[in-house]
């Protein structure tokens, strides 16, 4: 992958992340769940592979297995990526070809691990790979460039991302362990294309060049319509970032007067503007009925929101003493974590409910926190202590800590 299309695939990526988004009521069990769990997470440190003295950790699946990245060496300069379970500890899941560098940064509920991988040493192209109980890792290759990369998983173990064309254009990709092919998605007719998120019905969302000016547009992707343009709120362009199991579409769209709002999208609507008049706002991701994202707020500061079509827009606010916060992920309950800070100040992980606010989740002394993934009742992210000494850590409530249940198969 050139420089230049790495720079303009991050650059999508960086300007799809955002905020906020609709779905379905939270149930009064659900609220109750959310206020317990706010207050009573307990934090584990994961360690590092063997050699290694620093870790972090990208996504947990629900029965709290952990993935991430290592290093395994003590200047952190050569890192692999890992799968960690309470029943193994953290394993080396090495890397691809002769790279040297490799990171898990997705895993499905039933196991399947998606990440990437350099092929030769610590730079150059890279692939994507998954893991599979089946097969082991697997390098799935691309679609005729030199590079590919993952950018989400469902609960089945459906990969999608984006991979190089020998042309040095990029295209939206989905992958099943079902058949092993890395399937291309295309475009909406201009040169290049992103798949961001992928719901466990199979549908995959993104954003995908419009022919003749290029413009980037918010797309649907499902095997029986194709990829499908979802349009934009009167601005030039648009992109998909979250869809729900029941097809709710969320992403940010530039207006007709330039704003960059927060969208979201069904079949019965289309796409409806959920951002607030005149503040820049990002739709992010959804699950369970809440969908999140960051908006600015009028002091100019960015927070963390959440939204459903009970409660509207709620802005998370920050924990005390901070100015900023950014939400990173929420469960089917409605949980949000992410994390609260102040611009060249440490960070500090939360975890959010519409019942009991934001809470801090435990952070060493004089260290930060960043909580980046949650799944059920399974929070995975990374702690720093005082000395800037940072392991990947599993948050999670008091009963799972004392082994009342299994965490891997």
């Amino acid at each position: 992958m050139s420089d230049k299309t790495v720079s303009q695939a991050r650059g999508w990526l960086l300007s799809a992340t955002g905020a906020v988004i609709a779905a379905l009521v939270l149930s009064t069990a659900g609220m109750e769940v959310a206020a317990k769990h706010a207050v009573s997470f307990v934090a584990t440190d994961l360690g590092t592979l063997p050699g290694g003295s620093f870790s972090e950790a990208f996504a947990v699946s629900a029965k709290g297995v952990v993935v991430g990245r290592s290093s395994i060496n003590a200047n952190s300069s050569v890192f692999h990526a890992f799968v960690w379970s309470q029943d193994t500890g953290m394993i080396d899941l090495g890397t691809l070809d002769n790279g040297t560098q490799s990171t898990a940064t997705a895993i499905g509920n039933d196991g399947v691990v998606a990440g990437f991988g350099f092929l030769t040493g610590d730079s150059g192209p890279f692939h994507a790979f998954a893991l599979t109980r089946a097969n082991g890792v697997v390098d799935l290759s691309t679609l005729g460039g030199p590079s590919s990369s993952p950018t989400a998983i469902n609960s089945k173990g459906d990969v999608v991302g984006f991979s190089d064309l020998p042309d040095q254009t990029f295209h939206a990709f989905l992958w099943t362990a079902r058949d092993g092919v890395l399937h291309d998605l295309g475009t909406l007719g201009g040169t290049i294309s992103i798949a961001n998120a992928i719901n466990d019905e199979g549908v995959v969302v993104g954003a995908s060049a419009t022919a003749p000016d290029d413009f980037q547009h918010a797309f649907m992707w499902t095997r029986q319509a194709g990829m499908v343009d979802l349009g934009t709120l009167g601005g030039i362009d648009s992109v998909a970032q979250g869809v729900s199991n029941t097809g709710v579409i969320v992403g940010s769209s530039h207006t007709a007067n330039g704003d960059n709002h927060a969208f979201i999208w069904t079949r019965h609507t289309g796409m409806v503007d959920i951002g607030t008049a005149g503040l820049d706002s990002f739709g992010e991701k959804i699950n369970g009925g809440v969908a999140i994202g960051q908006t600015f707020t009028i002091a100019g500061t960015k927070h963390g929101f959440a939204w459903t079509r009970k409660d509207g827009f709620v802005d998370l606010g920050t924990l005390n003493g901070d100015t900023s916060s950014f939400a990173g992920a929420v469960s089917d309950r409605g949980l949000v974590v992410g994390n609260s800070f102040t611009p060249g100040n440490p960070s500090r992980a939360f975890v959010w409910s519409a019942s009991s606010g934001i809470n801090p989740l435990s952070t060493p002394t004089g260290g930060s926190s960043q909580a980046n993934a949650i799944n059920d009742d399974f929070i995975a992210g990374t702690s720093c202590d005082s000395n800037q000494t940072c392991h990947a850590t599993l948050w999670k409530p008091p009963s799972h800590s004392r082994g009342d249940r299994n965490d891997d198969d």
